[in-house]
Parts: C-alpha cells; sequence; structure tokens
C-alpha cells in the first residue's frame, strides 16, 4: 500500500523539527510517484524550481519588498512595521531572520536532486514528442536543473559562507544519515557550485529566440555568469584571507582572521581561508570574460528602461515578472503626496545621495569638482506632464544641479518635477494633499527628505489611468559582469591596466560619464583608487537591485562609518533649513562583526549537536 508523501513527511517532521526539506511535491499531487507518472507531471517540479527565484527588489511586495536595499546605506524604509528595522537595529538573530533561506534553499535542493535522479526514467506518453523529448528537451532540462542547484546553493554561500553539501536525493529513511552531514569549507563548496555550473553551460543554449515561450529559463550565459559570480564572492576578502593590500581587516578591534574566518568544524577542519589567493581574482576576471566573449549581449541604450520594461538584450538571466499595475507597483515608490496615490514606501539616505558623482566625473568632495550645496539654481528638467514630455523650469537646490545622469532617474528630491507638479518634501502646511513630506501630516512619508525613484515607469501615475507594465527582475546583467571584470582584474593586478577602464568606462559612457581615468586626478591611476571608483560605480549602477547589502560585507567594509552612518536633510524645517543634514533615528545602524554572516537557525544545529557549528558570534 502507498504512503501518502502527507503521512510521510508528517512522520519526518516528527524526527527533524518540521524541515521543509523533505517536502519535494508540488501541491496538487499527493504522491511522489505521481510526478513521474508522465513527462507532463514531472515538468512541474522544474515549474516549482522556477517559481522560487528571489526578487530582491520588489516593490509590489509591501513593506518587506525591499529590505536588502533598507538593510543596507542605500535606503530607509519608511514604514515602521517593516522587517528592515531588524537590520537597521541589529536586532536579528538566529530565530528571527527574515532574510534567512536555509531550510527554503535546501527544499530547492532536495527537489532538484530529486528530479535528476528520476527524470531519465518518466515515460513520454505522447508519441508525436516523444523524440524531441528524449533528445532533445530532457537532457537540456537536466542541464537547467543542475544550473538552478547550483544557483540555490550560492543563494545559501553569501549569506552563510560554508554550508553542508547535499550531493544527491536523500529518502525519509535516510534522514539520520544526511543529518551527520557537516559544513564544507569554502574552497570546497566553491569548487562545487562552478562544477555544476561547467556541467550546465555545455548542454544549455545560449538563447530561446527560437521559442518566445521558453525565455527565462536557463541559458548557457546564465550558467557561465553564475560561476562567475561565485568566484568574485570566493575571491572577495570575506572568503579570501579577511585582508585588503597585504593587512588584516579588523572589526570592532578584532581581527577577522580568528573571528569569522576562525571557524572550524568539530574535527578541526577550517572552514573559511585563513590565508589571502591574489589568483582567485584572475579565475573571476577570467569567468567574467568568459559571458562577455559570448558576444550576443549589449548594454541597453536607455538605463532606466531596464527596471519598468522587459529587456532581452542587456539581462542575461532574469526572473520572470508579470503584470504591475501603477497602483500596485509604482505607487509604493511614488511619493506620499495623497493627489499623486503614492505611498512613499523608501527613503533614499544621504550616504547614496552623496555617492553620485558630479556629471564631470569627480566625486562631490572633490575640490575641483564644482560641488555647491548652499545656493539656488533656476535650471529645466525633462518630465512626463500631461501625457506628454514637456521641458519643466524648475528652481532647484545647487546640490542637486550636474550630477552623474542616474541621480535624476534613480532620486525623487525635493522641487524637482513630477507628473502634474514639483515634488514637496520639506516641511510646509498650505499645500494640503500636495505634500510628499511630513509637513501636517506626519503617516510614513519620507524620512530623509528623498524617495526612490528607480523601479518606477515616469510616465506612470497610479491616479490617471495608470497603466499596466510587465516587469522582470534582472538576476545578471551584462553591466554587472562588465564590473566584475574590472573589480577583479583591478585587484589582482598591481595597477589598473586598459581593459580595467575599458570596461568600467561601458558602463559610465551609457549614461554619458566621463571615462576614467579623469585627468590630473592621481587617484584613479592607482589600485587602491580604482578600488574605491569600481565599488562606487556599483553601488549607483546596480542601486536598489539587491547587490549592495551583500556587496558591502563580501568587501568587509559594512561596519565602517561610510556604511553604518544614517542621516537625511530635516524633515521637519522649511527653506534653508531643511537643507540641513540630521540623523535619522539614532543617526547610525547597528553592525557588529558577527552581522557580515548570517546565523544558522537553531533547530538546525540542535537536531544534531556537535555536526553543525554556527557562524562565529552567534553561537550565544
Amino acid at each position: 500500500m502507498k504512503k501518502s508523501i502527507a503521512y510521510i513527511l508528517s512522520s519526518a517532521f516528527f524526527f527533524i523539527s518540521c524541515n521543509k526539506f523533505l517536502d519535494v511535491v508540488p501541491r496538487e499531487f499527493h504522491q511522489e510517484e505521481d510526478l513521474f507518472t508522465d513527462i507532463q507531471q514531472a515538468e512541474k517540479e522544474i515549474a516549482v524550481l522556477y517559481s522560487r527565484l528571489p526578487w530582491d527588489h520588489n516593490a509590489g511586495d509591501g513593506s518587506n519588498g525591499m529590505i536588502l536595499a533598507a538593510g543596507s546605506d542605500e535606503a530607509y524604509h519608511n514604514w515602521d512595521q517593516s522587517n528592515a528595522r531588524l537590520y537597521e537595529q541589529g536586532a536579528w538573530n538566529p530565530i528571527s531572520n527574515p532574510l534567512g533561506n536555509y531550510n527554503a534553499m535546501y527544499e530547492n535542493i532536495r527537489i532538484a536532486w530529486h528530479f535528476l535522479e528520476n527524470i531519465d526514467k518518466v515515460p513520454v506518453l505522447e508519441e508525436r514528442i516523444r523524440e524531441q523529448y528524449e533528445t532533445v528537451v530532457i537532457p537540456r532540462y537536466k542541464n537547467e536543473v543542475k544550473f538552478l542547484l547550483a544557483f540555490y546553493y550560492f543563494e545559501l554561500f553569501k549569506r552563510y559562507g560554508p554550508v553542508p553539501i547535499v550531493d544527491r536525493y536523500y529518502q525519509v529513511s535516510e534522514i539520520n544519515e544526511l543529518l551527520q552531514k557537516d559544513r564544507r569549507p569554502v574552497d570546497e563548496l566553491v569548487q562545487f557550485i562552478t562544477t555544476l555550473c561547467d556541467e550546465a553551460a555545455s548542454g544549455l543554449p545560449l538563447s530561446y529566440d527560437d521559442d518566445p515561450n521558453e525565455i527565462g529559463r536557463a541559458t548557457k550565459g546564465a550558467a557561465l555568469a553564475l560561476k562567475a559570480k561565485t568566484l568574485l564572492y570566493a575571491a572577495s576578502p570575506l572568503f579570501n584571507g579577511g585582508e585588503v593590500d597585504g593587512q588584516p581587516v579588523s572589526v570592532n578591534g578584532q581581527n577577522v582572521k580568528s573571528t569569522l574566518l576562525g571557524v572550524k568544524n568539530s574535527d578541526g577542519t577550517p572552514l573559511f581561508n585563513p590565508q589571502y589567493d591574489a589568483n582567485k581574482w584572475k579565475l573571476a576576471a577570467d569567468a567574467a570574460m568568459d559571458v562577455i566573449n559570448l558576444g550576443i549581449y549589449n548594454l541597453h541604450p536607455v538605463q532606466q528602461e531596464l527596471f519598468y520594461k522587459r529587456n532581452l538584450t542587456e539581462v542575461i538571466w532574469h526572473k520572470q515578472g508579470g503584470s504591475y499595475n501603477a497602483g500596485a507597483w509604482d505607487r509604493q515608490l511614488m511619493p506620499n503626496g495623497t493627489d499623486m496615490g503614492g505611498s512613499g514606501a523608501l527613503s533614499m539616505t544621504n550616504a547614496m545621495i552623496n555617492s553620485y558623482e558630479m556629471d564631470n566625473g569627480l566625486p562631490i568632495d572633490d575640490p575641483l569638482s564644482g560641488y555647491v550645496d548652499n545656493a539656488w539654481v533656476d535650471t529645466t528638467m525633462r518630465v512626463f506632464r500631461d501625457r506628454t514630455w514637456k521641458t519643466a523650469n524648475v528652481r532647484i537646490r545647487s546640490m542637486y544641479h550636474h550630477r552623474d545622469p542616474r541621480f535624476y532617474t534613480d532620486v525623487y528630491f525635493n522641487g524637482m518635477p513630477l507628473l502634474h507638479r514639483n515634488v514637496i518634501t520639506e516641511f510646509v502646511t498650505n499645500v494640503g494633499s500636495n505634500n510628499d513630506g511630513w509637513g501636517s501630516k506626519t503617516g510614513q512619508n519620507t524620512r530623509t527628505g528623498y524617495y526612490v525613484q528607480k523601479w518606477v515607469d515616469p510616465t506612470q501615475n497610479p491616479k490617471d489611468r495608470p497603466n499596466t507594465n510587465m516587469r522582470n527582475f534582472p538576476i545578471y546583467r551584462l553591466a554587472d559582469v562588465y564590473l566584475w571584470y574590472a573589480e577583479a582584474m583591478n585587484e589582482f593586478l598591481p595597477s589598473p591596466n586598459s581593459a580595467v577602464y575599458f570596461y568600467i568606462n561601458e558602463v559610465r559612457n551609457r549614461v554619458n560619464m566621463p571615462a576614467l581615468p579623469i585627468s590630473g586626478r592621481v587617484e584613479d591611476a592607482t589600485k587602491q583608487g580604482m578600488r574605491q571608483r569600481i565599488r562606487n560605480e556599483r553601488k549607483i549602477e546596480l542601486s536598489m537591485e539587491g547587490h549592495r547589502f551583500f556587496d558591502t560585507r563580501r568587501w568587509l567594509i559594512a561596519h565602517t562609518p561610510e556604511c553604518t552612518e544614517l542621516m537625511g536633510l530635516n524633515i521637519n524645517g522649511s527653506g534653508e533649513n531643511f537643507y540641513t543634514p540630521v540623523p535619522v533615528r539614532s543617526g547610525a545602524r547597528v553592525f557588529n562583526s558577527y552581522h557580515y554572516l548570517m546565523p544558522l537557525p537553531t533547530v538546525e544545529i540542535t537536531k544534531a549537536p556537535g555536526v553543525l557549528v554556527q557562524n562565529f558570534g552567534w553561537e550565544r
């Protein structure tokens, strides 16, 4: 007699504390065997794996859709009910970690192995498609699932560092053997992921241009991009000796080599690399170049459009999105004036604002940049108004004049034109509902004087015939790969070469930012100076895409004042007083050394005492 999957799982849960890892069957099935009665049933397992891809900046997910941005120095979540407060206040822990995905990823991993070990047994009942499936489709499916298996392991790696490697499908009866799997060292895990990527890439197509219905599935480019990103992380200070320019990094007065990177398995096996290996940067650069050399991707001419239109030229791989009405997506980010219908979920921080260079290519703190913060400028700006693009006359603060063009597509700031009026984030009480700041209401408005514009369609008006946009979330895109290569080669070489400049400049040229090095700027000719340039370029180009949270961790800079400062404008002031920088809440995020890696869930460690060791600082 067959036992239902529900019965099996209920028994397993008794022994493994409700671990979802054993649940591989889509909800519409009752037994695992049902999945392999026909290929069309088995395909649903792949669909489950694709459906669980992350969307790291989902404005449609209410208060918890943008935690990665609000948990870094990019933004501040205006809604107190958001779980972003846990990361801002350092209050997350092994039991309460909304960004943790340990159990979910291992559930996906088990689904992947279940598919790989059974798919060749599945009959293709429809004779018309049998040959095509057996010779083309099923082999491709196996490579897709290998890629997805590698992807979900990387999602664990970037959060927890070393994790157990589950390298086959485990039956419920084998749970005791499974629980004896310990964490594997960084190099072993990286090798496991990259080997899967190589295997997948060898059998995946370059594209699905010949069958648009398949767009969104894994491709050769996606597999090579995942390999490159994994190697980039493996080369970064957090996973590569904990040092920069030959000097160990200290956090809270403690050398990370003996704290974060000092964790060992119970048998004494080191989990992290205590010694720096420069060649890891070269491996990462070569892998990024493998993606570039495919020659099938191009930067989209209008960077802003990547985030409200579907793009298949720059985006290498994406999570397939659906149709999003302006009332369900754009309004979450648009300023909170009720006449526009915005909800204003995110405030951009002063630290982020100050990272946008001047349009002459110089940082605002460079004496030659021309940056002025205490004057007014009469100028013009483009705006979609009365259902057409127009040029509007505006009077704005001088600190917003002549900035990187991405500033004007990423940020809503006081005085800029938007739809039928200008944005008002300073404290005014005589404009009624036309008020995007605190003014006569305190609600959930901007706490910094800024809102986040990126991901918003500039033509959308939630209250006036809102359109529906088809959005995808870009997981890998060419601009990111260019910056991987520039970063990896800059770190590998004693000083930047022409290729380092070429690939960062490809990204800058797209938005008409001056090429590097800037004439006369000595720092741009040095390894250390270009490191800051590349890191800042990533901060701007990839803002609000879920990268900064992890970048600052792999670079071991998340604890520095640069990243923990939490400042904004004086939202309770108007006129000149409004532009005075003031602390938001305490003025700083709480970031301790142990926050660099996420804690393994306590329940996982207690299942097999002495097998899984906890990350540094979370043992308490």
